[in-house]
């Protein structure tokens, strides 16, 4: 699971890497700096329409400003990756069967966006289809289990597997349907955004996110 309190350190640790300034990163943003210290400071956070840009401003993929780390070239391994760029969702489909963090904005846009982040087992029985403005995503049980989620096999990945989805249209409708024995703490980070966590886990009632 990530913390988008890591956030702080994490934007001042990308901005310092570019040698930018506080003003030259707002400039960029099209927002003023007294937001960017704020954002440093841990004392607030970005619009969430704001972090695609702000990944790719600093070329990395949206799951580093959110604590996923970052391999030795910058970028994560392309297998353990999958980035989709869609005309704007009207319905969204999330039928979930393995362990994974989801986050949901639903904001207008040009473009939706979908990043997908995980092990390499959770990625081959990843299922994403699109068709006018529908978008199905199967995050299928690696186990074959149509009831029970049963531990398997992650490689060397530790890290939460990870969806994130910008529809691209404020209204869109959104179902979220758990077919396996999997936890499910869900948190409304704002009137638009939503945020899964898929778990065989107990978690406390109070989830940092």
């Amino acid at each position: 699971m990530y913390h988008l309190s890591k956030f702080c350190n994490i934007i001042f640790e990308l901005r310092k890497e570019r040698g930018w300034t506080q003003g030259v990163l707002a400039e960029k943003l099209n927002i003023t700096p007294q937001s960017i210290s704020k954002w440093e400071c841990g004392i607030g956070y970005p619009d969430v329409t704001l972090f695609p840009l702000i990944a790719e401003l600093f070329g990395v993929d949206i799951g580093v400003l959110f604590g996923q780390v970052k391999e030795a070239n910058g970028n994560m391994n392309s297998k353990n990756e999958k980035k989709y760029v869609f005309e704007p969702l009207h319905h969204v489909e999330l039928l979930i069967g393995n362990e994974c963090d989801i986050m949901v904005t639903r904001r207008e846009a040009e473009k939706a966006h979908l990043d997908i982040i995980g092990d390499n087992t959770f990625m081959e029985y990843l299922g994403i289809e699109n068709a006018d403005g529908v978008l199905k995503v199967s995050v299928k049980n690696p186990t074959g289990s149509d009831t029970k989620w049963i531990p398997y096999d992650r490689g060397n990945y530790s890290k939460r597997n990870m969806i994130t989805l910008y529809t691209g249209k404020e209204e869109c409708d959104l179902y979220a349907i758990n077919y396996l024995d999997l936890n499910v703490y869900e948190s409304e980070l704002d009137d638009n955004t939503n945020m899964w966590i898929y778990t065989k886990e107990s978690l406390p009632m109070s989830i940092e996110i």
